[in-house]
């Protein structure tokens, strides 16, 4: 008996992926995009751009290229609770502000460890305070070896600091603490990872509008020259704007907020190495040291329970 094989009955690899396995795919994407972030907004500085510019950006094209689906997810905006859409704009407008502020006194890789490598820190207490979730010694141990690791990082680097290292540090890790609230805010909300995009890219939009109209932040936007925006567009616009916040809201619902921090905290890493080759920032063998500390201690605490 002859069976025939229909091309609907062959099953994609992709969709017979565990959840689990999907989640880690999506981080890894998030991972290489913060990355990119932590350098773009170390740029802004040497560039002609303001940091309104940076937000207009970041935030009107997510607005442009997530139109389509509005009127498709307006079921789940409409019903948005108020505590849900107060986290969620926390990754927004707040959040950029201070990472940028933080950006423009310290060098890039700084920006990648302290961003990426300290909000699972901030998660594990405010989980703590908020939700009773309560560390093991072991996980506690390995998250200690993480922030051990970004201590090395930044201490590797301490005679090409400037004098407004603490400052940038102290903005940064304002910034940390907003985005592991922001995170998780994602896993609480029943809102899509669509959704969640589109809410915190209109939002922020018209809010950075309000600001650069009120005379609160000024804007260099009609000085620059698209070759010189293309970048931000790509990377804050395109990558952390639209594929991050999907995929990073993707990865927290698969893998739980702390998990997806955790491995965040590989980021630090991978920034350093990218400024090193793009932005030609020194890599000494003491950061080295730190980005091997970190990464063992994420490699822990995703194994520790």
């Amino acid at each position: 008996m002859n069976t025939i094989f229909h091309p609907s009955s062959r099953k994609n690899p992709l969709f017979i992926m565990s959840p689990l396995t999907k989640g880690y795919i999506a981080m890894s994407v998030v991972l290489l995009i913060w990355s990119g972030f932590a350098l773009t907004v170390r740029a802004v500085s040497t560039s002609s751009l303001s940091i309104a510019d940076v937000m207009l950006i970041r935030f009107s094209v997510p607005l442009v290229l997530l139109t389509p689906w509005v009127l498709s997810s307006w079921h789940e905006v409409k019903n948005i609770r108020l505590p849900d859409i107060m986290f969620v704009l926390l990754g927004g407008v707040p959040f950029l502000l201070l990472a940028a502020f933080g950006a423009s006194t310290v060098p890039a890789a700084y920006v990648g460890t302290i961003l990426t490598g300290t909000p699972v820190f901030f998660a594990a207490i405010l989980s703590f305070i908020f939700y009773r979730q309560r560390i093991s010694l072991r996980k506690f141990a390995a998250l200690i070896l993480i922030l051990f690791g970004i201590a090395t990082m930044i201490g590797g680097r301490a005679q090409s600091i400037p004098n407004s290292l603490l400052y940038g540090v102290a903005l940064l890790l304002m910034a940390s603490l907003i985005w592991a609230g922001y995170t998780l805010g994602l896993k609480s909300t029943k809102l899509s990872p669509i959704a969640i995009a589109i809410v915190l890219s209109y939002t922020s939009f018209f809010l950075t509008l309000v600001m650069v109209l009120s005379g609160i932040v000024e804007t260099n936007i009609g000085s620059v020259s698209f070759d010189e925006a293309l970048p931000f567009i790509l990377v804050q616009g395109l990558g952390v704007g639209v594929v991050s916040t999907i995929a990073f809201s993707y990865a927290v619902k698969q893998l739980g907020s702390i998990r997806t921090l955790l491995l965040g905290s590989l980021s630090p890493g991978l920034t350093a190495i990218l400024a090193t080759l793009i932005l030609n920032e020194s890599l000494s063998v003491i950061m080295i040291c730190g980005i091997v500390l970190s990464t063992i201690g994420v490699i822990l605490s995703n194994r520790a329970k």
